[in-house]
């Protein structure tokens, strides 16, 4: 069982590699990442405001971001340690997921989404909800041990 703690550093870590890879892409403010993780998550994780802050205050603690202000808003961009952070991200999850790192990427994100569902969700979860969604879990596993 993941204890909230757990759950709470994977979230975070897993946030931080987010907030990187839209960085990324482009240079952002808060909102930009917010929507765009939404919109890879097809809109069943939307990080909130409370979340995201503190990641960005901590890339930005370690230089792997910077701040420009344009006006009254502020823009974030990714630094050069950044994209090696990023990078050497990456490297790691190849490792770990193996030769079919796309396909398990894939399965993975998909849990991942699944655990967030299920965490911003908690406080409608009661007893009776618990034993319907462990059953229906412990039924997908048995259907995925028969696949594999």
């Amino acid at each position: 069982m993941i204890s909230k703690f757990s759950f709470q550093r994977l979230k975070k870590g897993a946030l931080k590699y987010l907030v990187l890879e839209c960085l990324n892409d482009k240079p952002m403010r808060t909102y930009e990442i917010i929507k765009t993780i939404e919109k890879k998550f097809e809109g069943s994780y939307r990080p909130s405001t409370g979340s995201i802050y503190p990641v960005l205050k901590n890339l930005l603690e370690k230089d792997l971001i910077r701040v420009r202000t344009e006006g009254n808003k502020k823009i974030y961009v990714i630094t050069d340690r950044g994209r090696k952070e990023l990078e050497e991200i990456k490297n790691k999850s190849l490792k770990l997921l193996g030769e079919n790192a796309n396909s398990s990427r894939q399965i993975l994100q998909e849990l991942l989404q699944i655990a967030f569902y299920l965490y911003e969700n908690r406080s409608k979860i009661n007893e009776e909800k618990t034993q319907k969604i462990l059953e229906y879990l412990k039924a997908c596993r048995k259907q995925i041990e028969d696949i594999l």
